[in-house]
């Protein structure tokens, strides 16, 4: 997409109903992104397996939403509204009722000391005139909410512990604003007892592998004081953690990026997981994870396409999509990661062909408790469900909050 900059994670500008919108015609989106330091090439790889320690947020703009059309806009935030050296993923959000106010919710985080990756939000502006787009503000940063082991595991409970990748919603059933973030299920690692009600039904002659206990994965929740949102008051004290929607302890350790779609009276609660984070015996591919509810938010939840897989990398290219994101119509976003080269072993690094570019989007149809593919698109397309400013003629945005 650009010779100057590897990408990964990436997302597009949204409502707080979760529906992807252009602005003033423009589509835009963010990505996690790093410069190159080596235009040759020579050190692509060490570059692009050590992004994270230099990662900040950019954004990408375009007439057509399509692939070849971004532009690269540069950094997104500040550097004054940086506490921590990176900037991991989240959601840039619109905030309704405000003109062209944009958050960016984002992952704050330090590789020391441990306890420093912490949900946070950057506020600006968005502009736009018929060569481009561009933003303003975004010099600070307001810290939302840590782990706090009893909701979730912190750095006490478990030195690896995940604590990041906010993404914040209405809820159509109460019409308050909500946040999702990865998580782990609070207790010291390791020590779980995997039990029955965790085993569920298990096929004959299976047994619980000795190390289950160290897959301790949970899609975590808060929910943000009445007002709050219009206010644009995202700090600490304004919300509150509640318990966990889905929890994968006995099964996997992961569940990055946690988003949801409400559609036909049901809840889609959509996540990514890894092969290398299943515990125990169990195994799966990278790929995109879903479960839903009948009841709302709160679920009771079930996996989707009963084992929860919904889309899996193959095992000859186990890296080829990664960091997927699901919108209410079913696109998904993602990344590539890495190829294997041509007749070599999918599983040797040495091998591997570097993306760091945006892979082909696929449409999901949601059918109960089914999933499926039913359309394949070009790299990076982008298709939006609504248009800004509210009121202008694509736009078809639920009621306000």
């Amino acid at each position: 997409m650009d010779e100057s900059v590897m990408i990964w994670d990436t997302g597009a500008l949204r409502n707080i109903h979760g529906q992807t919108v252009t602005f003033k015609g423009w589509h835009v989106i963010w990505s996690l992104a790093v410069d190159k330091i080596d235009m040759s090439n020579d050190d692509i790889y060490d570059e692009w397996h050590s992004r994270n320690d230099r990662a900040y947020i950019g954004y990408w703009y375009s007439r057509t939403g399509n692939g070849a059309d971004w532009q690269w806009g540069g950094r997104l935030l500040n550097p004054s509204a940086d506490l921590r050296p990176h900037e991991w993923s989240g959601g840039l959000v619109m905030r309704e009722g405000t003109g062209n106010v944009v958050d960016m919710f984002y992952t704050s985080e330090a590789d020391s000391p441990i306890n420093q990756s912490v949900p946070s939000v950057s506020t600006g502006r968005i502009f736009a005139d018929a060569d481009g787009v561009w933003f303003k503000g975004f010099k600070t940063t307001t810290e939302m909410f840590s782990a706090d082991g009893i909701h979730n595991a912190n750095s006490q409970q478990d030195e690896y512990f995940d604590f990041r990748d906010p993404h914040p919603f209405v809820n159509p059933a109460d019409g308050r604003v909500y946040c999702l973030y990865e998580s782990n299920v609070a207790g010291m690692r390791g020590q779980f007892t995997i039990g029955g009600e965790e085993q569920g039904v298990l096929p004959p002659g299976f047994a619980v592998d000795a190390g289950a206990q160290y897959g301790a994965a949970s899609i975590g929740i808060a929910v943000l004081d009445d007002g709050a949102y219009k206010s644009g008051d995202f700090s600490t004290a304004r919300w509150t953690q509640l318990d966990p929607l889905v929890t994968a302890l006995g099964v996997n350790d992961q569940m990055e990026r946690p988003h949801i779609v409400f559609r036909d009276n049901l809840t889609y609660l959509f996540t990514i997981s890894h092969h290398s984070t299943y515990s125990g015996d169990l195994s799966g591919p990278d790929g995109v994870y879903g479960f839903v509810s009948e009841n709302g938010l709160f679920g009771p939840y079930k996996p989707l396409n009963s084992s929860g897989l919904v889309l899996g990398n193959p095992s000859s290219a186990p890296y080829e999509t990664y960091s997927h994101f699901v919108d209410p119509d079913g696109y998904v976003q993602a990344f590539i990661d890495t190829l294997p080269a041509p007749g070599e072993d999918p599983n040797n690094p040495a091998t591997f062909r570097i993306g760091a570019t945006l892979s082909p989007t696929v449409k999901l149809e949601l059918d109960g408790d089914r999933t499926f593919i039913s359309e394949v698109h070009g790299y990076g397309q982008i298709y939006a469900q609504a248009a800004w400013p509210v009121g202008s003629a694509w736009d078809h945005r639920p009621a306000t909050v």
